[in-house]
C-alpha cells in the first residue's frame, strides 16, 4: 500500500472515530435543543452521523434539514445535497436484510467452495495489472448461486433506483457481477468507476452485497463513498459517507463518485473469515438524455 494511502485511512479512521463523533454529537444536540446550533445545524448533525458508518440517523438527520416528512424507502443519503468546496454528496441506496438468513448462508458456503477459484484483481475497470500498493481483492467471477437472482433484482428494480438516485431512465447496455473477497491487509484505494461525461459509455450503477459469516469475523473493511465533483474529478478531502459491510446489506451508488475501500483486519487469516460481497456495475450506452451528475 502506498504511503499515501495509508495516510488517508488513518485520517479515514480518525475522522470517522465513533467516540469523538458521540462527543461532537452531545455538543451539537445541545445546541440544537437550544436553538444556538447554526441553521444547517442538522446537516452538520447528518454529516458527524454518515461519517461514523451510522447510516440509518444520518437519514433522519438529513430529512429533518430538508423539512420533508418522508423519503424513498431504500433512500440514505438523497441526491441534490452540496458538501465543502463545490462538492456533492454521493446519493446512496441501503437494502438491509435483503435476502433470507438461509439463501444468505447458502451463498456463503458456495463462496468458500470456490476458495480456489479467487484470484487477485487487477486495478482497472479494463482488465490493468495487479498493484499491491492500489489494490488487494479476490475476486471470481464464476459462481452460480443466487447470481441471476441478483441480475433480476437489479434489472426488475431499475427504475426504481433511477428514480431514488434521480437518473434519467437509461438502458442498460451490460450488467456485470463477481464475487470478491478482502482477507486479512486487503483494501482498495481510492477511484472512481467511471471517468467520463454521463452522457458517454460506461458505468452508471456501482452496487454491492455484502454477505458471510453472522457475526463477521472481521474488522474493518468499511466502503467509504466520498462528497465529490464528479465532473472536474475531485473529492472532498475530510466529508465522506462510511459504509459498514454488514451481512446481508445492499448498496447501490451512482459509478462517478469517489470512493474506497479500508484495509480488513483477518485473524488468522482463513479465507472463509473474510469480507465477501457480491458486486456489480450496470453499463449505459451513449446517450442524449439529460443528465446531471447525481
Amino acid at each position: 500500500m502506498h504511503e499515501a494511502a495509508r495516510t488517508r485511512y488513518a485520517t479515514l479512521d480518525r475522522i470517522g472515530d465513533a467516540h469523538i463523533n458521540a462527543a461532537l454529537l452531545a455538543q451539537l444536540d445541545k445546541k440544537i435543543a437550544s436553538g444556538t446550533a447554526p441553521d444547517e445545524g442538522h446537516m452538520m448533525r447528518a454529516n458527524l452521523l454518515r461519517r461514523s458508518g451510522r447510516i440509518a440517523d444520518a437519514r433522519e438527520a438529513i430529512r429533518a434539514h430538508l423539512a420533508i416528512d418522508t423519503m424513498p424507502d431504500i433512500l440514505a443519503i438523497p441526491p441534490g445535497l452540496k458538501s465543502e468546496n463545490a462538492t456533492s454528496v454521493a446519493p446512496l441506496i441501503v437494502i438491509d436484510d435483503l435476502l433470507p438468513r438461509d439463501e444468505m448462508e447458502a451463498l456463503y458456503r458456495h463462496a468458500c467452495s470456490l476458495e480456489t477459484k479467487f484470484g487477485k484483481a487487477g486495478i482497472s475497470r479494463r482488465g490493468g495489472p495487479y498493484d499491491p500498493q492500489k489494490r488487494e481483492t479476490l475476486w471470481t467471477a464464476n459462481f452460480e448461486v443466487k447470481r441471476q437472482f441478483f441480475l433480476d433484482f437489479i434489472a426488475s428494480n431499475l427504475a426504481r433506483f433511477q428514480s431514488a438516485l434521480r437518473m434519467p431512465t437509461f438502458t442498460i447496455e451490460k450488467s456485470g457481477i463477481k464475487l470478491t473477497n478482502h482477507v486479512d491487509g486487503g483494501f482498495f484505494n481510492l477511484h472512481r468507476d467511471n471517468l467520463e461525461g454521463p452522457n458517454d459509455a460506461g458505468r452508471a450503477i456501482t452496487w454491492l452485497y455484502y454477505f458471510g459469516a453472522d457475526p463477521p469475523r472481521f474488522s474493518g473493511g468499511e466502503l467509504f463513498i466520498f462528497d465529490s465533483d464528479p465532473a472536474n474529478g475531485r473529492a472532498a478531502e475530510n466529508f465522506f459517507t462510511k459504509v459498514v459491510p454488514r451481512p446481508n446489506r445492499f448498496v447501490a451508488f451512482p459509478s462517478w463518485y469517489f470512493h474506497a475501500v479500508g484495509p480488513t483486519r483477518v485473524p488468522g487469516n482463513r479465507f472463509a473469515d473474510g469480507r465477501f460481497a457480491v458486486s456489480g456495475h450496470l453499463w449505459k450506452p451513449a446517450d442524449t438524455l439529460e443528465w446531471t451528475y447525481p
